[in-house]
């Protein structure tokens, strides 16, 4: 009778060090994994904004074409063929606003054969090139669109 209450009395002691162990091998797992996935989410986030903003970029360049004249498009003055921003623009002067895009900007003539030959000499291809770093990484995008001599900024500039 004395053996049978001393053996109940050391089960509900408490853990032994073998349950102990593999409850911390556990949690360890688990906080791990929970770190893991944590970090892949916000790089993914960083990843998707800086993207975000490259597109924003490429587009603004190209949008603000429309408002030129066919021979501002070539024109360096009105369209450099060279630009930085940042990831923040209001703080492109420092370039503390975090990435840093750099830009270049083209305009030719297409290519014989893309177009038709009256067309073509009337139309220029104007492609906006992006590179930027993050973290270890170079990233680049590029946009291409047409201008056409006589398209909108024909209107917007003369006013029709």
């Amino acid at each position: 009778m004395k053996s049978k209450q001393a053996t109940s009395k050391r089960s509900t002691a408490g853990f032994t060090l073998v349950e102990a162990a593999v409850a911390l091998t556990i949690g360890a797992i688990m906080l791990t994994s929970l770190f893991g996935a944590f970090a892949s989410g916000f790089a993914t986030i960083r990843s998707n904004r800086e993207n975000l903003r490259a597109t924003q970029i490429m587009i603004s360049r190209l949008e603000g074409i429309r408002l030129c004249t066919f021979a501002q498009l070539t024109n360096t003055v009105y369209n450099p063929g060279t630009f930085t921003e940042s990831f923040d623009p209001k703080d492109d002067a420092t370039h503390a606003g975090g990435v840093v895009y750099n830009g270049t900007y083209t305009s030719t003539v297409p290519a014989p054969g893309s177009l038709p030959e009256s067309y073509r000499t009337n139309v220029l291809l104007v492609t906006v090139n992006l590179n930027w770093t993050s973290g270890k990484l170079l990233h680049s995008r590029s946009m291409q669109t047409f201008a056409a001599r006589d398209g909108i900024a024909g209107y917007v500039s003369v006013g029709r």
